[in-house]
């Protein structure tokens, strides 16, 4: 799968059966639109984050472990992957990632850092790329569920030049039952439908398949 830039991307918290979770349980949890969120799922764009860098994920295939018999290489045991994504934000919104990464809130302006990933606070996305020689093409890559966690933020002083940290979010991603760790999407298949994407990375508890959010 070869791919041009990045264009984006979407974020929900997520229960243990990867269900959308909303209000004050959702990603807007820690923000007054908490109250009005019906739909959990907060969208990477350069209004709202100054855009998505770069999505990086690894650990997609295990390794695999050479068999022999009868003196010959006879077959290949393949070993299942822990897969992992970073994602690399310009700007993510303070309390959004907050949210994201599972710290506790004071109620006043406060998140501790516990040292620890939250196990218990899961995060599904779906992020949009493009064939890379058709940039009308888009490319979709969306992960189920996953943990979430910040493992350093150096703050730089300011020279003759701005020094900006971004926001690198790593989760470490969780099978959704059988459903395996997520999908890849192609808008040129044949029969792609962007609702039906859209249900399956962002499902809800009342169908198990019901539209989160429209592209």
């Amino acid at each position: 799968m070869a791919t041009l830039g990045i264009a984006g991307a979407k974020l929900a918290l997520v229960d243990k059966n990867g269900n959308v979770l909303t209000g004050a349980n959702g990603i807007f949890k820690y923000t007054d639109q908490a109250t009005t969120d019906t739909t959990g799922i907060f969208d990477v764009t350069v209004d709202t984050s100054f855009g998505l860098a770069s999505v990086a994920l690894t650990n997609l295939f295990g390794t695999t472990t050479d068999i022999y018999g009868n003196n010959k290489l006879v077959y290949k045991s393949a070993g299942k992957g822990a897969a992992q994504s970073v994602l690399t934000i310009n700007s993510l919104p303070n309390e959004i990632k907050m949210a994201v990464l599972g710290m506790p809130s004071d109620g006043k302006g406060g998140f501790t850092i516990s040292g620890k990933a939250d196990p218990n606070n899961r995060v599904a996305f779906l992020a949009e790329s493009a064939e890379s020689f058709d940039i009308n093409k888009p490319v979709y890559i969306g992960m189920y569920m996953g943990t979430a966690s910040e493992a350093s933020h150096t703050l730089t002083s300011n020279n003759a030049a701005d020094n900006r940290a971004q926001d690198a979010i790593t989760i470490a991603q969780l099978e959704r039952g059988d459903d395996g760790f997520g999908k890849y999407f192609f808008s040129s298949a044949s029969k792609f439908d962007n609702s039906a994407m859209l249900s399956d990375v962002f499902k809800t508890a009342t169908t198990g398949t019901t539209t989160g959010s429209g592209q």
